[in-house]
């Protein structure tokens, strides 16, 4: 085949075959297609339309039309459609149950209001401090005797900016302290008003002397401290009898016969001297007795009912904390102001133990809330490591069952 190849002839076919070909091919690319709206050439000469070039810009609705005398509809691009969305596929677990949410844990909301500052506020009905109330005693007191009460009535109305603040014949109650004072009986510390009606108030005061001369004219003592009384003696000799009593004492001690030694005089052992010795003996113990007695009940003050005095008052005289058994008060000389404080601080110290109460319940519960997470983990890695290891025992083959092979 090749000798055939080498001959001229060949050769000069071959290449006429090349030429040929590739005319064919560039007449092919050179001639132009026909139109697409162009009418068959089975329909005649008629049927020819000239092609109308139209230039559409981007974003312009294309349309389409045949220039015959037939009029053709546009051809409009129906807009897009949304995709609906996909079907949510439900799951199920392999128990078949629908899991349950796990639950919220359990808040504690711990409101902290601002407290205001604690503000006194000033009484509607009072009276001020060192008020004068006249009282006049209703039994005999005595200062031998300092269990008895002192009981005694208001004798004058107390008015004050033009109210009255206290009615006459309230009844006083208080108790007297402790010895005298000369001819007076110190009464101070708690006083307890009592209305006709059985409410009671109490105050802190001390009872001053109230002289009233007979021309209107008040007394040179009025004002002092204590009731003044009488002074009364049981024994008007007591004096003198203790006054003999050491005499004989001294003058039995000094008879007695006596001789001197190294540590001094020393009474010579006789019968007279025993006897005299017992003397002074018993001149001391009565001297001793007396004196006792004369500073208890030989000499005391007695203040006689009726007898009129001043109650001085040292706190702010509040009518309207009077209540029956002294309730509102707690059976003490305490103020309006002073309750208050005492509700504002016993307030504030239930708002503090309900705050801490409420503040460890809060932390218990996030303390069990997560205990309880802790063990939800441990329980879903503890599963989550069974299941490995159930398809891990699965997957391995039993060598235990398949034939051995040695080499």
């Amino acid at each position: 085949m090749t000798k055939h190849l080498q001959k001229p002839a060949v050769q000069m076919g071959l290449l006429a075959l090349v030429v040929a070909v590739a005319g064919g091919a560039f007449y092919l690319t050179q001639r132009q297609p026909a139109p697409v709206n162009a009418a068959p050439k089975s329909a005649g000469p008629q049927a020819q339309t000239p092609i109308e070039e139209k230039t559409v810009g981007l974003g312009e609705k294309r349309t389409a039309s045949v220039g015959s005398e037939q009029q053709v509809d546009k051809f409009m691009v129906p807009p897009a459609k949304k995709a609906a969305p996909p079907p949510l596929i439900k799951t199920q677990s392999n128990s078949g149950k629908q899991q349950k949410a796990p639950p919220f844990p359990k808040l504690v909301h711990i409101d902290k209001p601002v407290r205001q500052k604690y503000q006194a506020k000033e009484p509607k009905l009072f009276a001020p401090r060192g008020l004068l109330i006249k009282a006049a005693l209703v039994i005999t007191v005595d200062s031998s005797s300092l269990e008895t009460p002192v009981l005694a009535l208001v004798t004058e109305d107390v008015y004050w900016n033009r109210k009255l603040i206290l009615p006459a014949g309230t009844q006083v109650q208080a108790k007297a302290g402790q010895g005298r004072t000369r001819d007076r009986i110190e009464v101070k510390g708690t006083f307890t008003f009592v209305w006709a009606d059985g409410r009671e108030y109490n105050i802190s005061g001390v009872a001053l002397d109230h002289e009233r001369l007979p021309d209107g004219s008040y007394g040179l003592t009025d004002g002092s401290a204590g009731i003044r009384g009488q002074i009364v003696k049981n024994d008007q000799y007591a004096e003198l009898k203790i006054l003999v009593a050491e005499a004989l004492e001294g003058i039995m001690n000094n008879k007695q016969d006596q001789f001197q030694t190294i540590y001094g005089l020393v009474p010579q052992n006789t019968s007279r001297n025993a006897a005299l010795g017992g003397g002074s003996q018993a001149a001391s113990a009565y001297s001793g007795m007396l004196t006792k007695k004369l500073e208890q009940d030989l000499d005391f003050v007695r203040v006689s009912a009726g007898t009129q005095f001043y109650i001085y008052t040292q706190d702010v005289f509040e009518p309207e904390l009077a209540s029956i058994a002294g309730l509102a008060q707690g059976n003490k000389p305490t103020s309006s102001w002073q309750l208050a404080e005492e509700a504002y601080l016993r307030a504030q110290s239930e708002f503090a133990a309900a705050t801490s109460e409420a503040e460890q319940v809060s932390v218990a519960t996030r303390k069990a809330e997560e205990e309880r997470r802790t063990a939800e983990r441990a329980a879903r890695v503890g599963r989550l490591l069974d299941s490995d290891s159930g398809d891990f025992s699965s997957a391995t083959p039993d060598l235990s069952s398949s034939p051995s092979s040695t080499p």
